[in-house]
C-alpha cells in the first residue's frame, strides 16, 4: 500500500514568499510601487479620455484653471507652487489618497510633506515621491491631522459669494426665464441683500482650536466625505484673544470688556493653524457642519465638517506647496 504524499513543499515556498513580501522595506516597496505607477500612467491616461478632441478641450480648460489658482497664490504672496494632474485613485484606498504627475525629476519643489491644495482650500499631503509621480494622502484619511482652528469672518462665505455675482449677472441679462417680472426682481433683491449680509463689517473672529482627520470610509466612493474633530477648547491666550469658557464663550480674565461668544458653530470655517509644522496657518480645511454636546465632565467639544474644498472625488487638477521650512525656534 502506497502512502500518499502531500505536497509540501509548494506550500512551504509560498509561505516562503509572503514572508519575504512583508519583510521587505517599506522604502524599496514605495520605489516598486512609485515605478508600477510611472509606467502605467500613459494607461491611465489613456482609459480616462475617450477621444482625442475632449482631451484637448479638458486640457485647456485644466491650464486655465491651473493658472487662476497660480494667480490666487501670487496675490496672497505665497511663493514655490507646483500644478500637478491626478493621474490615479486605487479603489481600496479611494478617500485616502490619490496619485499626481509630478515627482522630483519633474520639480525639486516636490518633498515628502509638500502640502497639496486647490486655491486656498487644503486637499492633502505628499506621503511619498517619486521620480516622476507622488502620492498624496488626503485629508479624509483617518492617519492625516492636521491643527485647526475655528475662524467666524467674511472668509467663510468665500465659496458662496463667489457664485453670487454670476448668479446675479444671469437674472440681470435673462428675459426668458419662467418667472414673472416681479418674481425675477425679488429674487434680484434677496441676493443683494444676502451678499449684503455676507459681507458685513463684523470683525473676524478666531476660536476654538483643535484637530481634525478623516472619518473613515476608504473604500470605493463615499457620498457623504467627513471630517472628525476633537479636542477644541480656547484655554490658553493667544495673540488673537483672550481664553474663554468652553460652555459660555465668556473671556476667563474677569476683567475684560469683550462679549461672550460661542466657541465654534455649524458653518464655521476650521483653517490651518501652521502648529503641526506640516501646513502653514490659512489654509481652509472645513466647514463645521455638526458639534456634539459636551458630555459631562469633558473639556473640549467633538464635531463634525466636510472639507472646505466639497467632493474629493472628482478631483483632476491641484497645486503643491514647498513643505515649511524647519524652525529652529520651536526645538
Amino acid at each position: 500500500m502506497r502512502l500518499r504524499r502531500y505536497p509540501y513543499k509548494k506550500y512551504l515556498l509560498i509561505v516562503g514568499v509572503l514572508f519575504l513580501l512583508f519583510s521587505l522595506p517599506p522604502l524599496f516597496v514605495e520605489g516598486v510601487r512609485g515605478r508600477f505607477f510611472a509606467l502605467c500612467s500613459p494607461l491611465f491616461r489613456l482609459q480616462s479620455s475617450h477621444d482625442e478632441k475632449a482631451e484637448i478641450n479638458r486640457l485647456e480648460i485644466e491650464n486655465h484653471l491651473l493658472w487662476q489658482e497660480l494667480s490666487k497664490w501670487e496675490e496672497a504672496e505665497i511663493k514655490g507652487v507646483a500644478p500637478a494632474r491626478v493621474i490615479y485613485r486605487d479603489p481600496s484606498s479611494w478617500s485616502s489618497s490619490l496619485w499626481i504627475d509630478v515627482g522630483k525629476k519633474n520639480s525639486p519643489l516636490i518633498q515628502k510633506n509638500s502640502p497639496v491644495v486647490v486655491g486656498m482650500q487644503l486637499v492633502g499631503v505628499i506621503d511619498y515621491v517619486g521620480r516622476r509621480h507622488s502620492r498624496v494622502r488626503l485629508i479624509t484619511d483617518v492617519a492625516l491631522k492636521p491643527s485647526v482652528r475655528v475662524f467666524r469672518g467674511v472668509e467663510q462665505h468665500a465659496n458662496l459669494l463667489t457664485h453670487i455675482d454670476p448668479l446675479l449677472k444671469e437674472l440681470e441679462d435673462r428675459e426668458d426665464l419662467p418667472l414673472t417680472g416681479e418674481q425675477q426682481r425679488a429674487c434680484i433683491r434677496a441676493l443683494h441683500l444676502l451678499q449684503e449680509k455676507l459681507e458685513g463689517n463684523a470683525p473676524p473672529a478666531y476660536l476654538a482650536k483643535g484637530i481634525v482627520q478623516g472619518a473613515g470610509s476608504p473604500l470605493w466612493r463615499s457620498r457623504n466625505q467627513k471630517l472628525r474633530g476633537i479636542g477644541f477648547n480656547y484655554d490658553f491666550p493667544d495673540e488673537y484673544g483672550p481664553a474663554r469658557e468652553l460652555r459660555s464663550g465668556k473671556p476667563v480674565d474677569s476683567k475684560s470688556k469683550l462679549d461672550p461668544i460661542p466657541l465654534i458653530a455649524c458653518g464655521d470655517l476650521l483653517i490651518t493653524t501652521g502648529m503641526d509644522g506640516v501646513f502653514p496657518p490659512g489654509l481652509h480645511v472645513g466647514i463645521v457642519s455638526k458639534v456634539y454636546p459636551l458630555v459631562e465632565g469633558a473639556c473640549t467639544y467633538d464635531i463634525e465638517a466636510k472639507p472646505a474644498l466639497g467632493n474629493l472625488d472628482d478631483l483632476e487638477s491641484v497645486c503643491v506647496m514647498s513643505p515649511l521650512e524647519f524652525n529652529e525656534e520651536l526645538k
